[in-house]
């Protein structure tokens, strides 16, 4: 059974040695250093309630959350392969925390790494724009910025 809590810092050193390879790609790809770093800072700028772990009986699954830019939320998240025995749970939870954070910021954006094709089909079924790959990341590594913009509320 997935299960949700509130990240703690030392989430990001447990979950880094465990993730799944295309995710510890990105991570390295996107040029933010050691992965345990980087999930450390997302962490931190994710705080006030906005960063979660899912987990089951067996340990981490994914560490999510969004980070404050002014008006813009920037989501992340990376799993563990655990993730394949909670699909529908996960597909079921992350539209949850996506419409969450619609609530808060007018627009959600990131980077995607242009060659992980299971994160921008998940990202797409979310509703996520894709936009066409650009040499954004180490060395000129190719990522797709995907964004979703809040539409009009009805009064």
């Amino acid at each position: 059974m997935l299960s949700y809590r509130s990240v703690v810092p030392q989430d990001a050193a447990l979950i880094a040695p465990l993730l799944r390879r295309s995710d510890h790609l990105e991570v390295l790809r996107s040029g933010q250093g050691d992965v345990a770093g980087a999930l450390r800072r997302s962490v931190e700028q994710s705080a006030h309630g906005m960063a979660g772990l899912f987990y089951d009986e067996s340990g981490p699954v994914a560490l999510f959350g969004v980070a404050p830019r002014l008006d813009v939320g920037i989501p992340w998240l990376v799993g563990t392969p655990a993730l394949e025995r909670h699909q529908k749970a996960f597909l079921r939870e992350t539209r949850f925390w996506v419409r969450h954070w619609q609530q808060r910021y007018p627009l959600l954006m990131n980077h995607v790494d242009a060659s992980y094709c299971q994160a921008i089909r998940w990202l797409s079924w979310l509703g996520f724009q894709i936009e066409p790959p650009q040499p954004t990341g180490l060395n000129g590594a190719l990522f797709c910025r995907f964004t979703m913009e809040r539409g009009p509320s009805c009064a």
